[in-house]
């Protein structure tokens, strides 16, 4: 903590100490200042919520579409084997 900050911590506990009422003035003063913070938090993390659900659902939809992708790979290829296994090698026209 640099040295400025303690010297204000220091005069405003003094001058709430000192002066009768100083501290009921404060609070009544500060109790708007602390809703309205603590309205606007919440109004951020609203948003913020929403925003990382959309993106979760983003996610979730690209998820599914490249499993789909694999799946229709994989059915093709286990389609070609079975084909490639009812022919035999001898109609392998490939000459191999």
């Amino acid at each position: 903590m640099n040295r400025s900050f303690l010297l204000g911590a220091a005069v405003a506990v003094g001058a709430v100490m000192l002066v009768p009422g100083v501290a009921g003035a404060l609070g009544r003063a500060g109790r708007p200042l602390v809703r309205a913070g603590m309205r606007t938090g919440a109004t951020a993390y609203d948003e913020f919520r929403k925003a990382g659900a959309e993106a979760f659902e983003h996610m979730e939809d690209i998820v599914a579409e490249v499993r789909e992708e694999m799946e229709a790979e994989r059915a093709a290829a286990e389609a070609e084997a079975a084909a490639d296994a009812q022919t035999g090698p001898e109609d392998d026209v490939r000459g191999v």
